[in-house]
């Protein structure tokens, strides 16, 4: 799979939307009922995301990921509110 390609001695990412490292925990539930999965968020995009997971070959080819994160409010506005996300 190729991410990068060379053009003009600059590298140019080749992905539709830009990822951003994180190291987020999270779960995935297979929906076949068995129990919760934990895994880790390393890179998240607003297409997609990278994560590590315990044994990739017995991951079902679709599965529901769920994270939550600790937030504070640091903004409110009418009806919405912008939070940032606290380590931890």
């Amino acid at each position: 799979m190729v991410f990068f390609r060379q053009q003009q001695n600059k590298l140019r990412e080749l992905r539709r939307s830009p990822r951003f490292e994180v190291h987020y925990p999270a779960f995935f539930d297979p929906c076949d009922g068995s129990t919760l999965q934990s895994c880790m968020i390393c890179d998240i995009s607003s297409g997609g995301a990278k994560l590590t997971v315990t044994n990739p070959i017995d991951m079902p080819p679709e599965f529901l990921l769920l994270f939550q994160r600790r937030c504070r409010i640091v903004r409110r506005d009418d009806r919405q509110i912008g939070v940032m996300f606290l380590k931890g």
